[in-house]
C-alpha cells in the first residue's frame, strides 16, 4: 500500500502514515526505521523532492525504506559529495555539531575497510553501496512494532478501525490537528 502521508504521534516515538484506506502505525523501534529513513536524511526541500511524506523531529519520513535509501544515494552522488573524501563528506553528512562526526569516520572506515581520504566520486559502485551500508547500519534500523489497519475513521486523537460501519478497535496516536 503505498503510503501518502505521515504524521508523527506524541514525542515522535509514533508515527502514523496513512493511505487511501489503511494506516500503518509504527512505535517504538529507533527513529531512522519508524521514519523509513536508513541515512537519517533532515527534512527539507532535498527530501520532500525525493518522496519524502512528512516530518519527524527534524527527519525526513519516506513512505518506505526503499525511497528513503534512493533519496540517500541521490544525496550522496551528487555534486555537493562527489568531490569530497569519506572524512569531508562525513563533516557534512554528520556535522560535528549535531554528531560525534569522528567516531562516525571511523566507524565507517572500519566497515567499508576504505581511507578516510577516498573520495566517493572515485568509489566502484560495490564501494559506494559499502559505503551506505556502512552509514545505514550506524544510523541503526532497528524495528519496533508496526500495527495495520483498513479502514479507520479519526476524532481527535482517537483512531477508531470500523468494519462494516462499526467499530471494532480504536487507539489513541497524540498526532498534531491541523
Amino acid at each position: 500500500m503505498p503510503y501518502k502521508k505521515a504524521k508523527p504521534g506524541k514525542n515522535g516515538m509514533t508515527v502514523v502514515y496513512s493511505g487511501d484506506s489503511s494506516v500503518l502505525v509504527k512505535k517504538d523501534g529507533t527513529l531512522s526505521w519508524r521514519n523509513n529513513n536508513p541515512g537519517n536524511l533532515a527534512c527539507g526541500s532535498f527530501s520532500k523532492m525525493n518522496g519524502a511524506i512528512g516530518c519527524n523531529k527534524g527527519f525526513a519520513v519516506f513512505p518506505d525504506t526503499e525511497t528513503g535509501s534512493n533519496a540517500q544515494n541521490k544525496l550522496l552522488k551528487g555534486k555537493k559529495y562527489q568531490d569530497k573524501t569519506i572524512a569531508g563528506a562525513m563533516v557534512s553528512y554528520a556535522p560535528p555539531n549535531e554528531n560525534n562526526t569522528e567516531k562516525y569516520i571511523q566507524y565507517v572506515t572500519k566497515k567499508t575497510g576504505m581511507s578516510r581520504d577516498k573520495k566517493l566520486g572515485n568509489m566502484t559502485p560495490q564501494e559506494f553501496d559499502k559505503f551506505t551500508g556502512a552509514i545505514r547500519r550506524y544510523e541503526n534500523l532497528t524495528p519496533g512494532t508496526e500495527l495495520k489497519f483498513r479502514t479507520l475513521k479519526r476524532v481527535g486523537d482517537t483512531v477508531y478501525r470500523m468494519e462494516k460501519g462499526k467499530v471494532v478497535g480504536s487507539f489513541i496516536c497524540h498526532g498534531r490537528k491541523k
